[in-house]
């Protein structure tokens, strides 16, 4: 829990809600094809009343780590939940999406309890986000990718982050530099080059401002010799599962910069604890995304709020993903940036009635 934070109650009960959510376009990348949403939401209440809310971020299938939507249901229903009801430790080791789920909704009661934001308690030091706009392979190829690019400059976006994999690398980056210039621009392979590293080196004459998660997560010695080829930064995402892993790869050299998802290392005092890692190296750190719901995007704006977070976040509008979202959106302000919810504890939560139109699973458990 941040240190700042008050101390979470003894539980009277948690609901868990899988919800489907269909994205306004469907995001393609090196691990598959997300055109529908489906997360688990948390819902706790304390024996006081309090109330909060958290978002299990894993995808559909375990494509970008081993967790899945359907297995952290399994896992939340039978044990996370029993022992947080029960007052002890859970004997799970693994999912780390889904104890941030529980995590974080037990210090968002525990805020709305006391009345303050969970920016706030993380001592978040601005209100307003430079963001980076997350672009996949389009179905409509070169020229809808080129289109939408440019929209997201218009937007006011601080950087444009491609999507790439062996064979979409080289042309859409070229597409873009010479249709927009010099747009700040930088590349997500989501581990695919472990076959054909050398692609890479085409790419890192282009201008890029990091190249993300270029090799699989394990390969961190690969990815040092890499980095010190390429001339251009090497950002880890996959990489970095925990504050352990972060450090054990900055000693490498395998990276120099640090995408940080509270989902992926297990929650938001893991994702603070990378981060603080980041700076013992001189390593520059963001906040990723995860195609999250306003629930889960409202925490991860909290933690990139920091001014450790020097460079732009991946996490964009309600709006860009959803045409309606389960909470009030969140949005860009007039000139990009990505307006930090500043309410009690998250400062969004579930709407009722929009919650009734996407949830397909709904459980209550209790002591």
């Amino acid at each position: 829990m941040p240190p700042s934070a008050p101390a979470a109650a003894r539980l009277a009960a948690v609901e868990l809600v899988r919800v489907a959510l269909p994205l306004r376009r469907a995001l393609r990348s090196a691990h598959g094809t997300e055109d529908v949403r489906d997360v688990v939401l948390v819902r706790v209440e304390d024996v006081d009343g309090s109330e909060g809310w958290g978002e299990c971020s894993a995808l559909s299938r375990p494509t970008y780590t081993h967790e899945h939507t359907a297995g952290a249901w399994a896992v939340l229903r039978d044990e996370l939940v029993p022992a947080a009801l029960a007052g002890e430790a859970p004997a799970v080791t693994t999912h780390p999406m889904a104890a941030t789920a529980l995590e974080v909704a037990r210090i968002d009661a525990a805020l709305r309890r006391a009345g303050r934001s969970l920016a706030a308690a993380l001592g978040a030091e601005r209100d307003r986000l430079p963001v980076a706009a997350v672009v996949g392979r389009p179905a409509g190829g070169l020229r809808e990718l080129v289109d939408e690019v440019a929209a997201r400059v218009g937007e006011g976006a601080a950087l444009v982050k491609l999507k790439v994999q062996p064979g979409w690398d080289t042309a859409p980056v070229t597409a873009v530099r010479h249709e927009l210039g010099p747009v700040p621009l930088a590349v997500d392979a989501n581990g695919s080059y472990g076959e054909e590293p050398d692609r890479l080196r085409v790419l890192a004459d282009l201008g890029l401002a990091y190249v993300e998660q270029p090799l699989p997560a394990d390969e961190l010695r690969a990815s040092a010799s890499l980095a010190e080829e390429l001339g251009v930064p090497v950002a880890l995402d996959e990489s970095v599962t925990s504050p352990a892993m972060a450090d054990a790869a900055l000693a490498l050299r395998a990276g120099s910069v640090l995408n940080v998802k509270p989902a992926r290392v297990g929650g938001l005092v893991r994702a603070a604890a990378c981060a603080e890692v980041a700076v013992g190296w001189n390593a520059r750190c963001f906040v990723g995304g995860m195609l999250e719901t306003g629930v889960g995007r409202a925490a991860a704006a909290a933690l990139a709020a920091g001014d450790v977070f020097s460079l732009p976040c991946d996490l964009g509008p309600s709006s860009r993903y959803f045409d309606e979202d389960v909470t009030e959106p969140i949005e860009l302000d007039a000139a990009g940036r990505l307006i930090v919810p500043h309410g009690p504890g998250l400062g969004v939560a579930p709407r009722p009635e929009r919650l009734a139109q996407v949830a397909v699973e709904r459980l209550v458990l209790r002591p």
